[in-house]
């Protein structure tokens, strides 16, 4: 293939000069606290994504898809290290400090979204498409992962192909009750998913809140979206080496500096990126999670004391019951997202980590291809935030509510307390050569192309799931909630709760799931979402049977609850004088960002302090 370099310089943070010490992070360290307040005077400002907004109801964008070189050189060593990937609006030789991540894609309930995709990638090597191999490298299409739209062209149609040199165009009809929350999309051509989204081809969604549907000191809140992504570059090269007709050329042909088995994080296509949030304020932050094999979990350490606290909002793009709710751990899988809201007391410096389940390579039965499960590696910083000082009163508790919802997001799990009646089936994810099988209602088998099932638009779906201790399940187009058989003691799962993936950890209890079959018929595609499963067969798709549009019976939408409403101050600006409030317009925006130069002078601040 042509040669289409992108040289990426990016400024790390400050860690013992090799590359193996800057990607091991352990919180237990001396050393690793005393680096961590230093961290900050080095790193990158976070990048802040590009977006494609809607105007008028309308959200027109093209997105192109191309490939490039990452080269990334870690500023205070000199280590570097290098490979050949594809992205999303990769921005040529100029483009620095980070690899492409798709454009942010902002739109509210109501509105239409049109997405053009140009795929710019090189022709594919031979014309093999066997079923459920890896092939076609260079055809790709796009998954809008969590929105509630139909499963046909030309919206969320998995099966649509663009060849090396064409275009599709999107057209997605977003409802007039479509809930708010964070999405993402993603490459979900069946025999190259893992490798482009392996890659990276993933961009952020965010439907945007409507001015009903939470509160109003939530609403006003400064904002960041994170894309955090765990990459693999070896081995994204091994799933490459394993494509029909010698392999994927253009991912084999460059991997400089980099030993086999190791891998990084990014947040925003960048290695700990630092961002800046206000003292004794409230942050809202916005989370997806994308990798290969493994899943995670995201902590905050203050390792500085300074008195932060953060809380759980949403996960997988609907917000919790009680919201905000306490948080100590998030448990994420790939495809998973969670929003929360941070605050803290005192100025310095505070880390996001990540410990990541140990994986290996294909053909194992859970976590990760290699069949490891539940062994979570050493934590590691995904970014730093530095707490500047802030003039403005201390921003009291916010609103506790439960968010209005529409028709489709009704709870649904108890027949009697909800009044609905289940239809229930039988779904496992079952062990398979190369990765994992799907059975529904005992009909076990690998992808074929025809349908596992049926059920009909307008039930009320009861599925008793098992397996996803080892896969990550995950079903297009309808969310499902959990039930009343819920035992977590971390209380990140609850009864009730809303999710599109769903990876149980080994200590948690939950074995139905519950859904609406709502408005859209044709296909529900499912899958496992370690994505080489899904590419080896750990895929099926239920027939949605019946007229679009149909809804359950005797459900309705509901308005929002506030349960308990903080004073005016919880944004910690109503009790500010005039002339506090305008030195604090200064550090306020809706993105958070700070000036490189400022960000340094705070870090080196606390770290010589």
């Amino acid at each position: 293939p042509s040669e289409k370099a992108i040289n990426i310089t990016t400024s790390c943070a400050f860690d013992p000069p090799s590359m193996a010490s800057m990607r091991r992070y352990s919180r237990f360290s001396a050393l690793a606290l005393a680096l961590s307040a230093l961290a900050a005077a080095h790193a990158a400002v976070l990048h802040e994504m590009s977006e494609a907004t809607s105007t008028g109801g309308v959200l027109t964008t093209t997105i192109v898809v191309d490939e490039y070189t990452a080269s990334f050189t870690e500023a205070v060593s000199g280590s570097a290290f290098s490979y050949k990937t594809r992205g999303y609006d990769p921005a040529g030789a100029t483009m620095t400090d980070r690899m492409a991540v798709g454009p942010t894609l902002r739109f509210s309930a109501g509105d239409s979204v049109k997405v053009t995709l140009d795929n710019d990638l090189d022709a594919n090597p031979g014309t093999t498409t066997t079923m459920n191999t890896m092939h076609s490298p260079g055809t790709t299409n796009l998954h809008t992962h969590g929105l509630h739209v139909d499963s046909d062209t030309p919206q969320d149609n998995v099966y649509i192909a663009v060849e090396p040199g064409d275009t599709f165009e999107y057209t997605y009809t977003i409802a007039s009750d479509h809930a708010a929350g964070t999405h993402w999309y993603h490459a979900h051509f069946h025999g190259n998913t893992a490798l482009q989204v392996g890659n990276g081809l993933v961009g952020m969604i965010v439907v945007e809140d409507a001015a009903d549907e939470i509160p109003a000191d939530l609403a006003a809140l400064d904002e960041l979206a994170l894309m955090v992504q765990r990459l693999e570059p070896f081995a994204v090269q091994t799933v490459a080496g394993a494509f029909e007709d010698g392999g994927d050329g253009w991912t084999q042909s460059g991997n400089v500096g980099l030993a086999d088995g190791e891998s990084y994080w990014t947040v925003n296509g960048q290695i700990n990126p630092a961002a800046t949030v206000t003292q004794n304020q409230w942050t809202r932050v916005r989370v997806a999670y994308s990798s290969l094999d493994a899943a995670a979990d995201i902590e905050l350490l203050d390792a500085d004391s300074l008195g932060c606290e953060w809380k759980l909002l949403a996960k997988d793009g609907i917000y919790v019951d009680n919201a905000p709710r306490a948080l100590t751990t998030a448990h994420v899988a790939p495809g998973n997202r969670f929003d929360f809201v941070v605050k803290c007391a005192s100025v310095g410096s505070f880390t996001l980590t990540a410990a990541a389940e140990a994986g290996g390579g294909p053909g194992g039965g859970g976590g990760g291809p290699g069949g490891r499960r539940k062994l979570l590696q050493t934590a590691e910083t995904l970014m730093t935030f530095t707490v500047s000082a802030s003039a403005a009163s201390t921003a009291g508790d916010l609103t506790v509510f439960t968010p209005k919802k529409p028709v489709y997001l009704q709870d649904v799990y108890d027949e009697a307390l909800h009044s609905v009646t289940h239809t229930s089936h039988e779904l496992r994810l079952a062990r398979a050569d190369g990765g994992c099988a799907v059975s529904f209602d005992g009909d076990e088998r690998a992808y074929d192309g025809t349908a596992h099932g049926s059920m009909a638009v307008g039930s009320v779906q009861a599925w008793q799931v098992s397996g996803n201790d080892k896969h990550p399940f995950h079903i297009h187009i309808n969310s499902f909630q959990l039930g009343s058989d819920v035992v977590d003691a971390s209380g990140y799962y609850r009864t009730g709760d809303w999710h599109d993936v769903f990876y149980r950890p080994a200590d948690v209890t939950a074995s139905k799931i519950y859904f609406q079959v709502d408005q859209h018929t044709g296909k529900a595609v499912l899958h496992c979402h370690f994505l080489e499963h899904e590419d080896k067969g750990c895929m099926a798709y239920v027939d949605i049977t019946g007229v679009d549009d149909t809804r359950i019976s005797g459900l309705a939408a509901s308005d929002l609850v506030e349960t308990f409403v903080e004073d005016t101050t919880a944004t910690g600006e109503a009790a500010a004088t005039e002339a506090d409030t305008a030195a604090a317009e200064g550090v306020i925006s809706r993105k958070i960002s700070g000036g490189l130069a400022a960000l340094a002078a705070a870090a080196l601040a606390v770290a010589l302090a």
